[in-house]
């Protein structure tokens, strides 16, 4: 097993919940019209959120190429997404692919039965301009 602390890998709440699609703008077309969803600050041509009103968000993520992911998942969050992402490994789960940028890092995995899940880290907003 990997070498690593419950301290960097132990989830600290639920960033948000994110579907994976296939037609980006087919799926923000519907999510936005059936809820009157509003683009949130994260919004590019393969992923956007959606910060809702109760402070949870929403998110749709293009699939990776090749991926048959028949729903959507949660992403964990965690401290250390390569530790959590190497925990997930050795407890027999599987490691999709990564995603990110400037805003989070996160590794979209399967657990053991095939249900998709990410695990994720935001970075700390800058602030000023």
């Amino acid at each position: 097993m990997t070498n690593v602390t419950t301290a960097t890998t132990a989830a600290t709440g639920i960033d948000f919940i994110m579907y994976l699609v296939k037609d980006m703008p087919r799926a923000q077309a519907f999510y936005e019209n059936v809820f009157a969803l509003k683009r949130g600050e994260f919004d590019s041509d393969s992923f956007v959120e959606y910060d809702l009103p109760d402070g949870n968000t929403f998110a749709l993520a293009v699939a990776p190429e090749g991926a048959d992911v028949r729903c959507g998942g949660l992403m964990f969050a965690v401290a250390d997404v390569e530790a959590a992402i190497a925990r997930v490994k050795d407890a027999g789960g599987t490691f999709v692919a990564n995603y990110g940028g400037e805003v989070c890092t996160s590794g979209w995995c399967v657990d053991p039965d095939g249900n998709p899940f990410g695990v994720h880290r935001r970075f700390e907003r800058k602030t000023g301009a």
